[in-house]
This record gives structure tokens, C-alpha cells and sequence, in this order.
């Protein structure tokens, strides 16, 4: 434990971003089962939020379908384990790795074309959730990588068929966003979509 510029520090973590993760968990603690959530954070926070939620949905849970539109699939695995996530359980739908030729074989991940392939994606997710026993969650880690490779309007009807597909299954959720300006509209016609918003 050290302070930098008045800030007390933790492994390279400052105390807001650790009490930011414990409110989180507490926001969460409640949520109805199969409730879909919209969550905004900083830039600085994504990758910490990111792990931490799905790390809670998945002790929760039996299957998890994860959308990787900013990771890789060995880096977000690799990650997952450094979080105990047992990642057998979790299904990657990998929207980047593809595009660059990636060789990696294993079960658990199916590499989608790009992050623009919304049509593939959707029938990636319904068949996840139909072919999977027990209680699943669905995450996407990145809300505004996949609107900077879609058009606004079309990726807000893919969001709205996805979610709808979540709810008539009982499937919940997260979507993640960051607090920024673009794309507003969009962003608040997806979380009045969702069950609840949380800032952090």
C-alpha cells in the first residue's frame, strides 16, 4: 500500500476503483434473476468492471455467453482465470480475432467475422441460450467498439431483437458502455431497453 499524489494506492490500484468494484457488487446484489443491466463506466474502470461482472454473473449462473468486441479470445481467457471465472463454462463469441487470422482451436469460442456481422452474432446468442442447460447470462463487453462498426439505427434494432430473445428465455445480462458523448441517443434507447442502469 503507497500514496501517489495524495491518492492512496493498492497493487497499482487506486481505493476508488476498488470501492467502485464493491458497489457494484452491492447494486447487483438484488437484481431479479434473468434482469438485464446496462452499465456505464470510465475508460480507466472497463477492463476491472468488465471481469468483475462477469465473474459475479457466472458464480450465479451455469453458462455464460460472452460478445468480446475489445479482447481477443486467449487474452480474455487468460484474464478470466487470473479472476478464478472457470472459463469451460463460458462461451466467447470472438469478434476480433478472426479478422487476423487467428489459429487458436477450442470449444468454448467461435470466431464471428467482425464486429459488424450483427445477423451472425444474434443467431450465435439464440442458439447458445437454446442449446444450453441451466441458468446463462449473456456479456457484452463493449457497447461503443460495436457502434463505431455499425450504424447507429441498425445496431440499436440488433440490440432490441437480442434482448428480446434474452427476456422470452428468462436470460439476464450486461451490456457495457463507457461514459462519453457519443452516440447518446443510441445509448440511452438501449438502457431504457434494460431492466436497470448503473453508473460507476
Amino acid at each position: 500500500m503507497f500514496v501517489i499524489g495524495g491518492v492512496l494506492q493498492r497493487k497499482g490500484r487506486c481505493d476508488t476503483c476498488m470501492s467502485d468494484l464493491g458497489r457494484l457488487e452491492e447494486e447487483l446484489r438484488n437484481t431479479p434473476e434473468g434482469s438485464i443491466v446496462f452499465l456505464e463506466t470510465t475508460s480507466d474502470k472497463a477492463l476491472d468492471v468488465g471481469l468483475k461482472l462477469v465473474k459475479l454473473y457466472s458464480d450465479k449462473n451455469d453458462k455464460g455467453i460472452i460478445v468480446s468486441a475489445n479482447r481477443p479470445y486467449r487474452n480474455l481467457v487468460n484474464l478470466l482465470k487470473s479472476k478464478d471465472v472457470d472459463v469451460s463454462r463460458m462461451h466467447i463469441l470472438d469478434c476480433i480475432s478472426k479478422g487476423q487470422d487467428a489459429d487458436v482451436e477450442a470449444e468454448n469460442v467461435e470466431f464471428v467475422d467482425n464486429v459488424s456481422a450483427l445477423t451472425d452474432i444474434s443467431l450465435s446468442i439464440s442458439e447458445n441460450i437454446k442449446n444450453s442447460n441451466g441458468k446463462k447470462f449473456v456479456f457484452f463487453d463493449s457497447i461503443p467498439t460495436m457502434l463505431i462498426h455499425n450504424k447507429p439505427y441498425v445496431f440499436a434494432r440488433f440490440v432490441h431483437s437480442v434482448l428480446t430473445k434474452m427476456r422470452l428465455n428468462n436470460v439476464g445480462g450486461v451490456l457495457v458502455s463507457l461514459q462519453d458523448d457519443n452516440n447518446k441517443e443510441v445509448r440511452a434507447e438501449i438502457a431504457q431497453l434494460c431492466d436497470k442502469v448503473i453508473h460507476i
